[in-house]
């Protein structure tokens, strides 16, 4: 009885049952914000490492502004809109300028690659005030 349940937890932890997710912790939909705002990042689940270390169930956060799509198979653009956090930052103060902005969290691997399945965040909708 103890080698099927040994055998069956070995399994089931080779499995790749993720229950990783990635949040803003002080910002919500619909909030209106005054730039500059500091943005604060959370992450269960896994754990932060800086890009280039290789550490297992581990990445570094990149913040999505205003993107419509990702692919989850390619290295995550760095851009205006594809923000990397390679230190291993989990907050930062962003500067935009007044309008109606989406967030999104997506975490990458050492190599700034999704994770499989990704861990991405809900969007969420700010405004940004004057």
């Amino acid at each position: 009885m103890k080698f099927i349940l040994l055998t069956l937890a070995t399994i089931f932890s080779s499995l790749n049952f993720s229950n990783a997710k990635v949040y803003f912790i002080n910002v919500n939909d619909g909030d209106q914000l005054k730039s500059p705002f500091l943005l604060q990042f959370g992450l269960s689940g896994k754990g932060v490492a800086p890009a280039g270390v290789d550490r297992e169930n581990t990445g570094h956060h990149h913040l999505l502004i205003n993107v419509d799509e990702i692919n989850f198979e390619d290295t995550i653009p760095s851009s205006p809109n594809h923000i990397h956090f390679g230190g291993g930052q989990t907050e930062a103060r962003i500067d935009l300028m007044p309008g109606i902005y989406t967030l999104q969290l997506l975490l990458g691997n050492m190599s700034h690659v999704p994770h499989q399945p990704p861990v991405l965040s809900p969007k969420i909708k700010i405004t940004v005030v004057n």
